[in-house]
């Protein structure tokens, strides 16, 4: 894992401050971010003065999980408690380039293999950039300070949440080589947590990608082929555009498509269609004799899938 995934410093960690803690580890800048005053933007974690931890994820979510556990590996070495921690989608930007693939992609089960190591590095530079903080402000060594539960502890029990030590934290010397916990030392991750994204989309504030909006943007549903090769001959037009909200009927390789201000209208025109199609040469195919084709086929013992090249050179 290291071997695949050695990072440079200047490559996962850069900070600024203002009020704001921000590390990263990349430097491409989104606009975006930057639009909403916050310092680095290109940053994975932000820690602000009301205590909260948030963690920007580059990975889309697709169910298995990648906007838990990606926090989790930033929070574990962070110290951070876990009810402080938000999680946001990051924009498109090459500043959230998945490691292994040199660019934002999300796929082959790699979200948590690739920032495996990065991620956690940013989490433990901020943990030490926090303790070097609070060293500064009482006046003591940071090796006799230890962080727990978003908090800077040192002796006689005095405290410094991460929050009041953000500003101060931001202006700290970036650590060259954060130390990484063992892995017996975990405490978040390898546990069962509540996933972070689940309040927003049992409450429905939880934006996908059928929610997204632009200025006089249409939605598009296709009448599709029913098997290859397959093609409309005719359709109703007229009856699709006689429902509310359909403005243009396309017809498409593949089929059919209407297109509306909403998804509801692109339906409902779809459904008005009344498609007739062509099977062409397709017209008696079906499973059965799919299957079929296949079952004989295997038993063929002669029979060559493919002829290429010359075995001997």
């Amino acid at each position: 894992m290291d071997a695949l995934l050695h990072t440079s410093r200047r490559e996962f960690l850069k900070t600024s401050g203002a009020g704001a803690l921000v590390v990263g580890f990349t430097l491409p800048v989104p606009k975006r971010a930057e639009a909403a005053g916050v310092f680095q933007p290109s940053a994975y974690l932000r820690i602000t003065p009301d205590n909260r931890v948030t963690v920007i994820v580059g990975s889309s979510e697709m169910g298995q999980g990648v906007l838990t556990a990606i926090p989790m590996l930033v929070a574990e070495e962070l110290d951070a408690d876990w009810s402080t921690v938000r999680v946001e989608q990051a924009p498109v930007s090459e500043a959230f380039n998945n490691p292994m693939f040199g660019m934002q992609a999300t796929g082959g089960s790699t979200t948590v293999r690739a920032h495996w190591e990065p991620l956690r590095k940013a989490g433990a530079a901020a943990r030490e950039m926090l303790v070097a903080a609070a060293a500064e402000r009482w006046k003591v060594d940071a090796s006799t300070l230890r962080t727990d539960k978003g908090q800077v502890v040192g002796a006689g029990g005095k405290k410094a949440s991460y929050g009041s030590l953000a500003e101060a934290a931001a202006k700290q010397k970036a650590p060259a080589s954060p130390k990484l916990k063992d892995t017996k030392d975990f405490k978040l991750l390898g546990k069962s947590l509540k996933r972070l994204d689940t309040p927003a989309k049992v409450n429905g504030t939880a934006k996908f990608g059928i929610d997204a909006q632009v200025p006089g943007m249409l939605v598009a549903v296709m009448a599709r082929a029913p098997q290859p090769g397959a093609k409309a001959v005719r359709f109703d037009e007229a009856k699709a555009k006689a429902v509310k909200g359909v403005q243009q009927v396309i017809r498409i390789d593949s089929g059919v498509a209407v297109l509306a201000s909403g998804y509801w209208a692109a339906k409902k025109g779809r459904d008005a269609l009344d498609v007739q199609w062509d099977l062409g040469a397709n017209a008696g195919l079906s499973s059965d004799k799919v299957s079929a084709m296949l079952v004989d086929s295997a038993g063929n013992a002669n029979a060559v899938a493919r002829d290429d090249g010359n075995v001997r050179d």
